[in-house]
Parts: C-alpha cells; structure tokens; sequence
C-alpha cells in the first residue's frame, strides 16, 4: 500500500501539468512566480513576482466573444433518390427507394441510432469512474500573498446496487428493440402509401383514358345530331339532349383531369422526380380471410409488437426504481495533493462506500407506483389495438370482397353496354335506331368504362392493405435496415 501511495504522489504533478496545459496555460508560467521567488532577495520581489505570476495565470481563463463560426453545425441533407422506369419489372426497386429515402423512415433510423447512443450512456454506469479536479489560489497571509495549487484524483466503482443499472440497461435495450419497430412501422407507412399513390395514379390515367376516347366517339355524333336538326328532320329537344348528354362528358373530364393533376402530387411526395409517362397497372395480391388473416395479423404486426417492447421497457424500468430502494455499495478511491512540497503534504484514501436512502420523502415510491400504472395502462392500451387491429383488418376484408363483386358486376355491365352500343350502330344503318340513341350508348359505355377503372383499382387498395396488415410490405421489397 505504501508503494502504491508513492507511485499516485508521482502520478499526480504529471496530472496537474496536463489539466493547466488543458486550460490553454503554459506550465511555465504555472510555476514561473513560486520558483523564482523562493531565489529572490527581499519580501518585496517575491510579493510583486507572485502576483505577475498570478495575474498571467488567470488571464488565461478571460472570457472572450463566442465566434459562432466555430459552433457545431448540424445539417441534414437533401436526398435525390433514382427512379427507374414505373413498371412491374422495377416494382419493388421501386419501392424500396421510395421507402429508404423518405423523411419519416430517416428520421425513425436517427431515433434507432440515439437509442443505441442511450444504452451505451448507461452501461458506462458500471465502469470505473475517474476524475480530476485542479485548484489554484491566493493566500494572503501576516501582510504577504503566497499562490498555491493542488490537484485531486477520485477514482470509484460500484460494486452492487440490487439490480438497478442491470435493469436500467435492460430497459433501453428494450427501447432500442421498439425504435426499431417504430421505424418498420413507418417504413410499412410509407411502403402503403406509396403502393396506393401507384395506384391512384394509374386510375386517373385510365379514366382520363376513357373520357378522351369517349369525347372523340361522341363529337362527330353531336355533330350529325346537329346537321339533321338544322335540315329540320328533328326536333330542338334532341339537339338539347344530345348537348346536354356530350356536356356532361366534357365536365367530367375536366374534373378527372384536375383529380389527374392531384395524384400526381401525391406521387410526387413519395415518389420525387419520378416520371408517370410509363407507369404500369398492379395486380391484386393473394390475401387471407378468417382466422388465419387475424392471427398472421397478430404474430407480424409491427404495431403490435412495439407495444410489447414498450410493455418490457417499462417493466426493466420498473424493477430497476424498486433496486433503487435497497443499499449500493461501491468502492472509492482518492489522492490530493498540492504543486508545491507534493510527496510530503499529499494525503490518499481508499475504501468501501455504502449508501442506503432511509427516507426519500417518498419521492422515489411515488415514481414506482407511477409507472406501476404506467405499465397497467399499456397493457389496457395493447389489447385495445388488439382489437382495433381485428376491426382494421374485417373492414379491408370486407371492402375487398365488396370491391370484387363490383368489380364483376360492373365489368358484366360494360359487356352489356357494348352489346347496347354495338346494336344501336347496326340499327341506325336499317333505320330502326337514332342517332341519339348511338350517343346515349357511348356515354353510358363510357361511364360504366369509369365505373370499372374505380371498382378495379378499388380492388387492388384493399388487398394491398390487407397484405400490409397480415404479412407486412417492407419484407417483400427487400428492406433490412438493421
């Protein structure tokens, strides 16, 4: 022990050196006023000496203007993600670069990292500790000034504490764990979305699709209508007809475009810089119904799952307040002493610290029952989205099954909308049908056409939402973040 004692006070002046050359202050000058005054003459010189030597020390530590220049700077920069041509063939590259470049998803990623940053912070709590204090100052003493410094080494290790930090670094584990669902959840988001975008858009140029063909259809009809009603061979209330019935083609497909315009914004959102020129339809996917779609639904769900992190985060919590309430013991260790005469008046101690909270004025009960309520309420909290989850997941169902009837009924209606128009074209040859009658084909035709594009892509929607509920979409096109 002594040995050791003798190797800390030789240690220790080394230490003081660096903690002053820290602080921007030369050794020399340090000591420049202590070493030649003990060669000076007169009281006089060394008093003027000491204090030339202590007006250098502390003009050292002077405030000064704070150069915002040299502040940390934090940006984040703006991403330009590469589309390829919007096909079927590039769906999930597609995809997977929309999803990896947007901000939420980013943003999800930084919270995992600050997360993990959080465990590290913790876990140093089982470490030794060590610091180092330096103190220098003036003693005026019988009419003479004396400077003096001295330096402190502390050096500590906690031996037990119940469980506490254990718990502590058990419980920011378990909020990595959710950070990391949370960004999956937000990279489902965003997958979902930009699946649904894809489709919306193809839609629009669809119906924009059969409005144009439609319009070019009923124009020369309108036309003849027109003629015949200026030869007299017709009355004005077909003319009106005829122009109300081409009207309301012409209104539609100003609505349909300004709607056209819309989606492609939205598209834009996910999808920046991406060109809609190619872009291709999607197929419906294959789904689950009954219970197997509910409990696939229970076992991946990325919703569901962060609750159950959050759940265990709040017990390790739980456990480590409660070790809070029991003694921690931790060994201690520490050296002082001064620049001058340091081997001689330098003093050490080592030993075991205990420290026990007899009475906290419950604070620290108060805290344990808040979040015993804390836990209670998640729990309450994850069965309700147990059930919101099954709600979400009949209503994709069941609009799916729904969108499919449409789907097939209105696509049996369109086949007799051609088979109307069709037969109106051939009678108006043998007399038996009016022109009016073709053009009350071709906006009927078109309008079933629309109806078909709605309940189709409609189709799609739902059974990409169910996908997203029982299987998750993010798997699919490739995302591994972690």
């Amino acid at each position: 022990m002594k040995i050791l004692h003798s190797r800390l006070l030789l240690i220790l002046p080394l230490l003081l050196t660096v903690g002053c050359q820290s602080s921007n202050q030369k050794f020399e000058n340090f000591f420049e006023g202590i070493l030649k005054s003990e060669n000076s003459g007169t009281a006089k010189t060394k008093e003027k000496k000491e204090k030339n030597a202590l007006e250098r020390f502390f003009s050292q530590f002077k405030s000064g203007t704070i150069n915002s220049n040299l502040d940390e700077n934090i940006t984040v920069s703006i991403n330009s993600p590469k589309f390829k041509t919007f096909n079927r063939n590039n769906l999930s590259y597609n995809i997977l670069t929309a999803v990896n470049y947007h901000p939420a998803v980013q943003s999800s990623m930084a919270n995992v990292r600050s997360a993990k940053m959080t465990v590290k912070a913790v876990e140093s709590g089982k470490n030794t500790q060590v610091s180092f204090q330096a103190l220098s100052g003036l003693i005026r003493e019988n009419s003479s000034n004396s400077f003096g410094a001295a330096g402190t080494l502390n050096v500590s290790r906690l031996l037990f504490d119940a469980g506490a930090i254990d718990n502590s670094i058990l419980s920011q584990k378990k909020r990595v764990q959710l950070a990391k669902v949370q960004a999956e959840i937000a990279a489902e988001t965003i997958a979902l979305r930009a699946y649904e975008v894809w489709i919306n858009v193809h839609r629009q140029k669809k119906i924009m699709d059969v409005y144009d063909k439609g319009l070019s259809l009923a124009e020369p009809l309108l036309g003849q209508i027109k003629n015949i009603s200026l030869s007299g061979l017709s009355d004005k209330a077909m003319i009106l007809k005829a122009q109300q019935d081409y009207s309301k083609l012409e209104v539609s497909n100003a609505r349909a475009r300004a709607e056209l315009e819309a989606s492609k914004a939205l598209f834009d959102e996910f999808f920046p810089g991406g060109d809609t020129g190619g872009l291709e339809s999607l197929k419906a996917r294959t789904i689950l119904q009954g219970n197997a779609a509910k409990n696939a639904m229970l076992k991946k769900s990325a919703v569901f799952r962060a609750q159950s992190f959050l759940i265990k985060a709040f017990e390790a919590e739980y456990k480590a307040l409660k070790a809070q309430k029991k003694p921690n013991v931790a060994m201690s260790a520490g050296v002082t002493a001064p620049a001058k005469d340091t081997i001689q008046d330098s003093s050490a101690n080592v030993g075991i610290a205990v420290n026990y909270i007899f009475n906290d004025g419950g604070r620290l009960d108060s805290q344990i029952e808040a979040l015993k309520e804390k836990i209670i309420e998640t729990k309450r909290q994850k069965q309700t989205l147990a059930r919101e989850l099954g709600s979400q997941l009949n209503v994709a169902i069941e609009g799916y099954l729904g969108a499919k009837k449409t789907y097939y009924a209105t696509l049996e209606l369109v086949n007799l909308s051609k088979e109307v128009r069709d037969t109106s074209k051939d009678q108006l040859v043998s007399g038996r049908s009016k022109i009016q009658d073709v053009l009350n084909a071709e906006v009927t035709l078109a309008e079933n056409n629309i109806q078909l594009v709605i309940a189709d892509a409609e189709l799609k929607l739902a059974s990409y939402r169910i996908r997203a509920l029982t299987h998750g979409l993010t798997k699919e096109i490739g995302w591994k973040p972690f």
